[in-house]
């Protein structure tokens, strides 16, 4: 497996020749090639490429349209499953695109898209890829996190069907977990 991290934001924060940072990629008028090349060979040869970006920004409902123009472009490019992260709530799914993971602990400020309510990811995946993802309600307090139960539960479900529901995405539910079956 191939895993390949990288952020859109901040720029300031980019390593340079002289100084140590993150790997920066400006994603708003296209995918760099030094993200997608080379990743169609690992593919091809039975290997499976993890990408999991920081993208887009904080507090946001659903992925920016540059952002979905940028997961198709590493779909295409190779990529077996991308999960992004950064929004700090979860949105939906997309083929192997899981579009913003949401958070996992919490030390935000509860804000009005309750990213006190996240989910647990659960991924199968076999010599090939991802095969299916299971999301676990969680309900998260001052780093402190349960799962969810009750109304929180319900707002979960409901809000992710929604926001699989924008992309075509079918959801199931078995024993209190969210599916979604990958297309192979």
């Amino acid at each position: 497996m191939t895993i390949g991290q990288f952020t859109d934001h901040p720029a300031e924060y980019a390593a340079t020749a002289d100084r140590p940072g993150v790997a920066w990629a400006d994603l708003e008028d296209a995918v760099p090639s030094l993200l997608t090349d080379g990743d169609h060979e690992r593919s091809r040869a039975g290997g499976f490429v993890l990408v999991s970006p920081h993208w887009g920004p904080n507090m946001i409902e659903q992925p920016l349209s540059y952002v979905r123009r940028a997961a198709t472009d590493l779909v295409s490019a190779g990529a077996g499953l991308i999960a992004g992260h950064s929004a700090h709530v979860f949105h939906g799914i997309d083929g192997p695109v899981l579009f913003d993971l949401g958070d996992f602990v919490d030390d935000y400020a509860v804000g009005p898209l309750r990213n006190d309510l996240s989910l647990l990811w659960l991924l199968e995946i076999d010599d090939t890829g991802p095969v299916s993802v299971e999301a676990v309600p969680l309900r998260l307090t001052f780093c402190h996190t349960t799962l969810a139960s009750g109304e929180d539960a319900r707002w979960i479900r409901a809000r992710f069907h929604q926001a699989c529901r924008a992309f075509g995405t079918d959801v199931t539910e078995s024993e209190g977990r969210l599916v979604v079956r990958l297309a192979r």
